[in-house]
């Protein structure tokens, strides 16, 4: 019979009870293999099956404990691998916008044609609506 179990690369839930057999274990995403400590009876042995090479997601992984009767005791962890989180090597960085200095040669006229423009109507409509009262 098994009477402690930890997980020293994981989270054990919930915590050990020598009466349930079925646990959770949260491992991070780095781990292959479950580090696991026990202490059982004097004359029991101990077989532990699917502790190699965690995927991603959950895994089960069993601890088999005899004892001189040849009784066997299956204890289930049922292990789940985070997902590994990526960081992007990029850094997004605004791209700079690349203006011309130089105006092209028609910009100054048109713009220059177009005050004056605006000032003679101006003018126009003040001067017509002066005269217009008088």
């Amino acid at each position: 019979m098994l009477h402690n179990l930890a997980v020293l690369n994981g989270e054990l839930s919930p915590t050990f009870d020598e009466n349930n057999d079925t646990y959770t274990v949260l491992i991070k995403s780095d781990v292959d293999e479950l580090k696991i400590t026990y202490t059982i009876d004097e004359d029991g042995n101990v077989e532990i099956k699917g502790n190699e090479n965690l995927t991603f997601g959950e895994n089960t992984v069993l601890i088999e404990v005899g004892d001189k009767e040849g009784n066997i005791t299956t204890y289930t962890l049922l292990v789940t691998k985070e997902e590994e989180k990526t960081t992007s090597a990029l850094t997004l960085e605004p791209k700079p916008i690349e203006v011309k200095k130089e105006l092209p040669g028609y910009t100054v006229p048109l713009i220059a044609s177009i005050c004056f423009f605006l000032i003679l109507i101006a003018f126009r409509i003040i001067f017509v609506r002066k005269k217009h009262k008088n």
